[in-house]
């Protein structure tokens, strides 16, 4: 077998310092174009691979973040974690990547393997149900950590998210000024922040408009396809269907579209619906939904930033940033149906 080839290999090949070898690996802007391009040939040439956990060691820091989502095939948080690796990327610094898929004990046992590789700082979306506990626990670990898109009370840490009650606010009154009153709010759920969040600006709006909150028109179902298809049958069920739909997000939303076409129920002229987080797939949809802007990518280079600065300054006070929705007006959302003079009663 071939010896390994080693940073004094490269050096001795290049001609130039070890030091000079590490700086080049480690994209040091000291260096100069014609020295830079000399080692990474030789490095090429022969073959060399950094031994990062060598220079880890040396340094006495891992250059290792993690990121714990709580459900990386729902589309928003994968956005958000593309966010994150841009400016980790940047940072120099190296993504662990874990998918808590919503389970609480799933989420723990990823955060105890990070303690175990000794990671710089963790960004955590917790998942539905996460107890104040559970945070606590990583904090007593002494890891900067940084809660993004979802908080849980009580844990005074750092928190970068979207105000999701004054999304919800936009969507619920975009709809009254519509016209419409018998609104429902589709996902209801008391397990996240985001869901007590959003729930409570669509009470809101509902109040400051005069318009009583039905509980019948209130589904607590999961965040899914299934469900928001489910919650429109169920609703459609009842003697008196709503005119319009407030969902939880845009993958619910998506269902209900797809439930409401189901029973032959014309989106945007005899019900309207609206999502939230206005992934990709939003504008694509026939009719195109009507949604609450969030800036995924954005939290999460904000949140990457955060937890830079907290490893910097392990010390410093606890900082949350609010990033604002805008609400994007597509065919989904129409007038109610008496407005028009036509359509189903109500």
């Amino acid at each position: 077998m071939k010896r390994r080839v080693t940073l004094k290999d490269v050096a001795r090949f290049a001609g130039v310092a070890t030091g000079t070898v590490s700086m080049v690996m480690n994209n040091s802007p000291l260096v100069a174009a014609a020295t830079r391009e000399r080692v990474l040939r030789v490095i090429r040439e022969r073959g060399y691979v950094y031994h990062r956990a060598a220079a880890q060691l040396r340094k006495k820091r891992t250059d290792i973040v993690g990121v714990s989502t709580c459900d990386l095939l729902n589309p928003y948080f994968a956005e958000v974690a593309a966010g994150v690796e841009q400016i980790l990327e940047e940072q120099g610094r190296v993504l662990v990547l874990g998918n808590a898929r919503e389970s609480p004990a799933r989420q723990a046992r990823f955060l105890a393997t990070l303690r175990e590789y000794n990671v710089e700082g963790v960004l955590l979306m917790p998942a539905v149900g996460t107890p104040r506990a559970a945070v606590d626990e990583v904090r007593a670990w002494h890891v900067p950590l940084v809660m993004v898109t979802r908080y849980v009370a009580g844990v005074r840490c750092d928190y970068v998210g979207n105000d999701n009650r004054l999304g919800s606010v936009l969507a619920t009154r975009h709809l009254l000024d519509l016209g419409h009153r018998r609104i429902a709010f589709v996902g209801h759920n008391r397990g996240t922040s985001t869901g007590r969040d959003r729930f409570a600006g669509y009470r809101s709006a509902l109040t400051g408009a005069g318009v009583a909150l039905a509980a019948e028109l209130v589904v607590e179902c999961a965040a899914s396809r299934q469900s928001g298809f489910d919650a429109v049958r169920q609703l459609f069920a009842a003697p008196r269907p709503p005119t319009a739909v407030v969902c939880f997000n845009d993958l619910l939303a998506f269902g209900a579209l797809l439930g409401l076409q189901h029973l032959g129920v014309a989106v945007g002229r005899e019900c309207s619906v609206v999502g939230a987080d206005d992934i990709a797939e939003s504008a694509l949809w026939t009719p195109a939904l009507t949604t609450v802007a969030v800036d995924a990518e954005g939290i999460g280079r904000t949140a990457a930033r955060v937890l830079w600065q907290r490893i910097e300054d392990p010390g410093g006070s606890p900082v949350r940033k609010i990033l604002a929705p805008t609400l994007v007006v597509r065919t989904s959302s129409g007038p109610a149906p008496r407005q028009r003079g036509k359509g189903r009663t109500i």
